[in-house]
C-alpha cells in the first residue's frame, strides 16, 4: 500500500511538469465570442484591426522559448525525480516498521545461543542495506555482556547515527526546491535584458518587447511548476523521517527489555553450575576463552 502511495505521488508531480507548461497560452485571443462559444458576426469596418488567433505551444517549443537556461531546470527535474524515487525506496521501503517488528519478534535470547542471534541480524542487513534498526540491533549484540547500560549507550548512539543519515538523504531534495525557482528567475532577468536591448532593431517594437517578455517568463514557470511538487515531496519524506525515529525509540526499548528485564531475569554467560561458590566469584581463563550462549 505504502508503494502504491508513493508511485501515485511520483506519477502525480512527473504530470504536473509535463502537462502544465504545455497548456500556457502564447498569446491571447482577441476574438469576440457570444453565448455557446459562437462568434458574432458583424460588419467588416474600414481599418479594423487585425484579430489575432490563439496559438497553443508544445512542452518542446516552450523549452525553446525560455532559452538557454531551461536545459538546466530540465536537468535539475530529472535529478529531483531520481532521488525521490531514491528515498522513497530508503525511507519507505527499507525502514518498514513491519519488517523491523518480524526481526525483533525472531530474536529470543532465552532460545538462541549469540551466533545465532547474531546471524539472524547481519541477515537482514544483508537483505535491507539502509535499514535503520537492524544496524542498532548488531551495534547493541556487541555489547550484550557489558552490561544494560553499555547495550542502551550503544543503541542511542547508533540510533541516533541512522538517523541523521536519513536526515542528510533529504538534502538535495531540498536543494531541487531552492534552486529551481532561482534559476527561473535568472532565465527571465536574462530574457528581459535581451528584450529591451532589441528595442534597438527595426520593426515593430512593442511586439518584440511582448514578446522577448514572454520568452523570459517561461523561465519563472517552468522553475515554479519544478520547484512546488518537490517542496511537497520533501516535506512528507521528512515528516517520515520523523515517525521513523519514534518507531525506533519504542523498538529499541523493546529490544532491551528482550535482554534485560525490568523484573530481572539479565542475560549473563554460562557457566559450571558445579563449581560452587568459588565459580560465583570469578571466571578462570578456561572459562572466559569459551564465547558464551545467551540463555
Amino acid at each position: 500500500m505504502e508503494t502504491f502511495k508513493s508511485s501515485l505521488l511520483i506519477g502525480a508531480c512527473a504530470a504536473a511538469l509535463l502537462f502544465v507548461l504545455p497548456g500556457l497560452s502564447a498569446q491571447p485571443s482577441n476574438n469576440p465570442a457570444g453565448a455557446g462559444g459562437k462568434t458574432i458576426n458583424s460588419t467588416i469596418v474600414e481599418n479594423q484591426p487585425e484579430q489575432v488567433s490563439m496559438e497553443k505551444k508544445t512542452l518542446w517549443e516552450l523549452i525553446k522559448n525560455g532559452g538557454l537556461m531551461m536545459w538546466p531546470l530540465a536537468i535539475l527535474a530529472l535529478y529531483g525525480f531520481f532521488k525521490a524515487g531514491v528515498q522513497v525506496y530508503v525511507i519507505i521501503l527499507s525502514n518498514n516498521q513491519k519488517r523491523d517488528e518480524a526481526l525483533l519478534g525472531h530474536l529470543n535470547p532465552h532460545a538462541m545461543p549469540f551466533d545465532d542471534l547474531k546471524s539472524e541480524v547481519v541477515s537482514d542487513i544483508s537483505q535491507r542495506a539502509q535499514s535503520a534498526f537492524p544496524k542498532m540491533c548488531e551495534a547493541a549484540l556487541a555489547r550484550l555482556y557489558e552490561g544494560k547500560e553499555a547495550m542502551e549507550d550503544a543503541l542511542s548512539r547508533e540510533g541516533a547515527m541512522q538517523l541523521g543519515r536519513l536526515k542528510r538523504g533529504l538534502k538535495p531534495l531540498q536543494s531541487v526546491v531552492t534552486v529551481a525557482p532561482l534559476l527561473g528567475l535568472m532565465g527571465t532577468v536574462y530574457g528581459m535584458i535581451a528584450s529591451f536591448q532589441s528595442l534597438g532593431a527595426t520593426g515593430d517594437k512593442v511586439e518584440i518587447l511582448s514578446k522577448g517578455i514572454y520568452e523570459a517568463l517561461v523561465t519563472t514557470a517552468a522553475g515554479l511548476t519544478i520547484a512546488i511538487p518537490f517542496l511537497f515531496i520533501y516535506q512528507w519524506l521528512n515528516h517520515r523521517v520523523d515517525e521513523i525515529g519514534e518507531n525506533l525509540n519504542r523498538q529499541a526499548e523493546a529490544f532491551l527489555e528482550k535482554f534485560h528485564p525490568s523484573g530481572g531475569g539479565v542475560i549473563e554467560p554460562e557457566h559450571d553450575a558445579q563449581a560452587g561458590p568459588q565459580a560465583d566469584s570469578g571466571l578462570d581463563d578456561a572459562t572466559t576463552e569459551t564465547e558464551p550462549l545467551v540463555t
